[in-house]
């Protein structure tokens, strides 16, 4: 195997040695940070301070921070509360994460689907004219759930628009931040009802979630058994993902110089590849995600051939990649055409350098040669 090259960080980014070293300290804290004693006293500081560096990466209050151990967690705990304050009616963007989706279709409430346009940018004319038909009589308050990001595209949704939407019709708003959170200012997100966030998507560890919920908001426990997170989540707090998201959360994750490389990279596959589709190229997008298909080779022929040549990529959510076919995202996107066979994602970090767009492009090459060969 060649010299490893991680282009998967919208999966999961690797720890970063900061939080590495905070989580070590952290195991080495005994307590429960329930516990009154000193050792207790001292794993509950770690939880708070974690707590504060988290909330301020996000720009919410601290005291309105819950710990969870996923974003998935914290998505399932924002839909299952609205549903239990009466909203009946759930219109749920259709390139959400599957956590929103299957939260709403499984505890039974009815979902509108959210349409797509072309580009990636959800159809909020759409949104806005359902909204104005909405009968809060029969559905309750309109809830409505959106990804920030696409993790799959990058595109980035217009946050600012669909706040003041859903403020006009007294509604709640779920905010899924979980790829936005390090890669674009949250200063808009952070007016939503509830935002949930993940640590392993920053470079902190995997395994560890919030949910932000606003003052007067509606909230239900996913968890029921002690009294941890002010009675808000049962269970002992995970101290160490806890400090070693913190950690992730006060470093610089600035993304800026991976645009650089992944239009590098962009720019080289379509010298290459007369038919290539980028997905999402004309709408804003996350500075170091690039989604694009060739229709003439499984995806999962393409990634294992670059896995071979010690590159990581995907074939677009980690929790659905083994599936053949289109994703959610171009299907929401009506572009299942241009990818007959799927399509892999590119996603860039910190550990990110310039050479790694001409390591790629070499190998990808000779894993292109070798296919058009073979299906000769």
């Amino acid at each position: 195997m060649n010299t490893p090259l991680y282009l998967d960080h919208n999966a999961s980014a690797p720890a970063r040695p900061e939080v590495v070293a905070a989580m070590q300290a952290a195991l080495l804290t005994p307590g429960n940070a329930s516990a009154p004693h000193g050792y207790g006293r001292a794993a509950r500081k770690l939880v708070e301070d974690g707590r504060e560096a988290v909330a301020l990466a996000m720009g919410v209050c601290a005291q309105d921070l819950v710990f969870t151990a996923s974003g998935t967690e914290a998505v399932n705990t924002a839909v299952k509360s609205a549903v239990n304050a009466g909203c009946q009616r759930l219109y749920i963007s259709s390139m959400d994460h599957p956590a929103s989706i299957l939260m709403a279709e499984t505890i039974g409430a009815e979902v509108l689907m959210i349409p797509a346009l072309s580009c990636g940018l959800l159809d909020l004319n759409w949104l806005r004219a359902e909204l104005a038909r909405h009968d809060v009589a029969i559905y309750g308050r309109p809830f409505i759930s959106i990804a920030v990001a696409n993790s799959e595209t990058g595109v980035i949704q217009d946050a600012e628009t669909i706040v003041d939407m859903v403020r006009d019709m007294d509604g709640l708003l779920l905010f899924d931040a979980v790829q936005a959170l390090g890669k674009i200012p949250l200063n808009v997100v952070a007016m939503a009802d509830y935002v949930a966030v993940s640590a392993h998507k920053i470079g902190g560890p995997q395994g560890v979630g919030a949910l932000y919920i606003a003052p007067d908001t509606p909230y239900a426990s996913m968890m029921i058994g002690g009294g941890q997170e002010k009675r808000r989540r049962a269970g002992t707090l995970n101290v160490a993902g806890i400090a070693g998201f913190g950690a992730a959360a006060e470093l610089d994750a600035n993304l800026s110089h991976t645009r650089k490389i992944r239009d590098a990279i962009a720019a080289g596959l379509k010298s290459m590849e007369p038919k290539l589709t980028i997905f999402g190229e004309d709408a804003p997008r996350l500075p170091n995600t690039l989604f694009f298909a060739v229709p003439d080779t499984p995806s999962s022929t393409l990634m294992m051939g670059l896995d071979l040549a010690g590159i990581s990529v995907s074939t677009g959510l980690a929790c659905s990649s083994g599936k053949v076919g289109a994703s959610r995202a171009v299907t929401a996107m009506g572009l299942a055409d241009k990818a007959p066979n799927g399509a892999i994602r590119i996603s860039l970090g910190y550990t990110s350098k310039p050479e790694d767009a001409e390591t790629f492009l070499q190998a990808w090459a000779k894993i292109r040669k070798h296919a058009i060969k073979g299906a000769a």
